[in-house]
């Protein structure tokens, strides 16, 4: 009675990893061009509810190890934790955790991003590129690299539309 805890963690565990098996299977088919009835905005949030499954099963796995257990299968190890999902739509992004920064992902597929700011808001061209001249501008990056600059708290990012890039406009000016 004292270790069912235990027994439960390890089927948590075990079941976990089988529906993370499971959600990545779709993306992967996903990502192949088998897209049947999966629109881009579903398969993002399907690749952000797998990175959330995997940090949630590294979590999972420590607390197993904290406690003595080693759960009988060798493929049990999760990996080094992975890449956040990267969104698979083209355009302006802002973080999760609320930090001041307007994210694009352009149509070359590189990422970059500045903080945003009133001016930033202005001077964008359309709804897919920065202009060069913004200040404190910062470069271009792969996924990776972004990932590497932001915070873990900062994803997955949220997309962001005409609409919302006119309400956090309006917000901006108001804070002015």
């Amino acid at each position: 009675m004292e270790d069912d805890y235990k027994i439960r963690m390890v089927e948590e565990f075990h079941e976990l990893k089988d529906r993370i098996n499971k959600i990545n299977d779709i993306i992967e088919k996903y990502n192949n061009g088998e897209r049947e009835h999966i629109s881009v905005r579903e398969a993002s949030m399907m690749m952000a509810q797998s990175y959330i499954m995997q940090d949630y099963a590294l979590v999972l796995f420590d607390r197993l190890k904290a406690a003595g257990i080693n759960p009988e299968s060798d493929d049990v190890e999760p990996e080094e934790k992975p890449l956040p999902p990267e969104p698979q739509s083209h355009g302006f992004f802002i973080p999760r955790d609320g930090k001041p920064y307007l994210i694009l992902h352009d149509m070359d597929g590189t990422w970059s991003y500045v903080t945003n700011t009133l001016g930033v808001m202005r001077k964008i061209h359309s709804w897919s590129e920065l202009p060069y001249d913004i200040n404190k501008f910062n470069g271009y990056f792969n996924w990776e690299q972004l990932v590497e600059d932001l915070q873990d708290s900062a994803f997955p990012l949220i997309p962001l539309n005409g609409l919302s890039m006119l309400a956090i406009a309006k917000a901006l000016a108001d804070n002015d």
